[in-house]
């Protein structure tokens, strides 16, 4: 079996050996001190930070919160009462051209025949009582 060959197994444990050394000593010297440095930083300003400085951070934070809502909910009203005129007007616009063009024309059409069908049924109705 190619796997329990001793040529093929030391090789593959030398560079599994090698590569594992060159992952440890670059964690341990360029990572490790960097994670150490960071969390001492932030240990040091959370004790040195006062309960009265975080209350003004959330003060801040909650004024400029509610400033952001009411800029965007005053773009949103603006924004959705822009598009209700411009949708009423276009509406407007396509029921008027729709009548003037399209529907003008079915309606004469529509008043011709029903007089030509009242025309005839008249015509009849005389003819009839003349007889």
């Amino acid at each position: 079996m190619p796997q329990l060959d001793l040529y093929i197994a030391m090789s593959q444990v030398f560079w599994f050996t090698l590569g594992f050394i060159v992952f440890y000593l670059l964690v341990v010297r360029d990572i490790l001190p960097t994670l150490a440095r960071s969390i001492k930083l932030r240990k040091k300003k959370v004790s040195t930070a006062s309960a009265a400085s975080l209350d003004d951070e959330s003060t801040a934070i909650v004024g400029q919160t509610a400033t952001t809502l009411e800029v965007s909910l005053n773009d949103s009203r603006t924004l959705l009462s822009k598009v209700s005129s411009e949708s009423s007007q276009w509406l407007e616009s396509s029921l008027l051209e729709a009548n003037e063009k399209t529907l003008l024309e079915v309606n004469k059409t529509y008043i011709k025949t029903i007089g030509e069908l009242k025309g005839r049924s008249f015509l009849i109705e005389e003819a009839i009582k003349q007889k």
